[in-house]
């Protein structure tokens, strides 16, 4: 039944931190979005399958209703194809069925994509939810079909949808009207759950999203949803991410380095928990293991919790010394905290590369100019330069950013 939907609120980015898992809207003022060539970066992702350099080949994935055999590079876009339209053409007449593909881990492919995801990732830290923990992904969506072949599921993660190409509408339902017909030995609040069915299915009336190009769809990880459309092309970018990560494999990594090499029988699902579950491994274990998963934690946080990310050029550091100051590549260019084991060493990471160094002035100021920096700002190298030039920390600092792909020279 999709009938009797309910208004849908929409809110300014600039708002949405106040209102982050409130529930679904329309975003407004999402700056970027559309500098990102979505279908530019799916070819991309086909040549990758095709010559078999794709990085997680089952991150890309052909759904249909009824579910035929695919071929999976004959559904992704080919040489020549430059224009999304006939290529969503070729494969609607090729499968003769409702269909969509499913291109995860997209942010691996454009240096651009990551930035812009980051950003808008590490812009919620701030809120009062923070920045999510779990996993975050970019996927792009093509497809032509009149009701999505995925049906209804529900995901993990928070999802902001960008209307690329054509019309896009989901079909939601807050997570107790469906949560009773979720199979017993699953639990969806935790993992990926698919009912199997369609919203004609259900009794009860969904909350309806609708977005053309341009539009950008939003909605909390708490709802069931599934994809209707006009039977048009569409073509569409997610950025998502999950709320919660496992700690356990973490934790039993940092006690295996620590030399403990014991797997404890129980393990939590958050970091309060586990640093008191740590203290009965004994103080030295206890400390070291501590600031392994202190590092992981930070490594992650200046990724905005990506997993895979793209491979930035490599380049040669420019003579620091020389250079008037640096231009921030990316929103907040490094992570950095003082490690919870030795406070008299600090952490600091950049685009998931993390090393560590004596917690003295002048490097902590610089990390801390670094760490507010929008993107495209220019920071004087001016107040960290003394009569012997810049030091050596200092020095060591601006090189990992740049090799990283996080600050220019300027």
């Amino acid at each position: 039944m999709t009938g009797h939907t309910t208004a849908v609120p929409v809110v300014d980015f600039d708002r949405l931190p106040a209102d982050w898992g409130h529930g679904p809207c329309i975003l407004r003022g999402l700056d970027g979005v559309d500098a990102v060539d979505t279908y530019g970066i799916l070819c991309r992702i086909g040549a990758a399958v095709r010559d078999g350099t794709c990085r997680r080949p089952d991150d890309v994935k052909v759904f249909t209703v009824p579910q035929v055999a695919a071929e999976l590079g004959e559904y992704l876009p080919g040489p020549g194809e430059s224009e999304f339209g006939p290529y969503a053409r070729r494969v609607s007449q090729s499968l003769d069925v409702g269909w969509s593909v499913v291109a995860n881990s997209a942010q691996s492919q454009s240096t651009d994509l990551y930035r812009f995801a980051r950003d808008v990732f590490i812009r919620l830290r701030g809120t009062e939810r923070g920045l999510p923990a779990g996993i975050s992904d970019c996927f792009i969506v093509a497809g032509s079909y009149a009701s999505g072949p995925t049906r209804i599921h529900k995901d993990t993660a928070d999802v902001f949808l960008y209307v690329a190409e054509g019309v896009k509408t989901m079909l939601l339902w807050p997570f107790e009207t469906l949560a009773g017909q979720a199979p017993d030995d699953c639990d969806p609040g935790h993992e990926y759950v698919a009912l199997g069915i369609g919203a004609d299915a259900v009794d009860t009336p969904p909350l309806r999203l609708t977005g053309g190009p341009g539009d950008v769809l939003y909605w909390p990880a708490s709802y069931w949803h599934c994809g209707e459309s006009d039977g048009q092309p569409s073509l569409s970018l997610h950025l998502a991410t999950h709320n919660f990560r496992d700690m356990g494999p973490v934790w039993a990594g940092a006690f295996t380095r620590a030399g403990l090499g014991a797997q404890a029988p129980r393990w939590s699902t958050t970091e309060r928990e586990l640093a008191a579950d740590a203290l009965t491994f004994g103080r030295t274990a206890a400390a070291a293991a501590t600031s392994a998963v202190h590092q992981w934690s930070v490594t992650r946080h200046s990724t905005a919790n990506f997993e895979i990310l793209p491979d930035f050029p490599r380049r040669t550091p420019p003579d620091w010394q020389q250079a008037a100051g640096v231009r921030a590549a990316q929103r907040t260019p490094v992570s950095w905290v003082p490690d919870a084991a030795d406070p008299n060493t600090i952490i600091v990471a950049v685009n998931g590369r993390s090393f560590r160094i004596a917690a003295r002035q002048p490097s902590v100021s610089l990390l801390s100019a670094l760490d507010n920096l929008a993107e495209g700002a220019i920071l004087s190298l001016d107040a960290w330069r003394g009569t012997d030039g810049l030091p050596a920390d200092v020095v060591t600092i601006l090189d990992v950013a740049y090799v990283a792909g996080a600050v220019d020279a300027s």
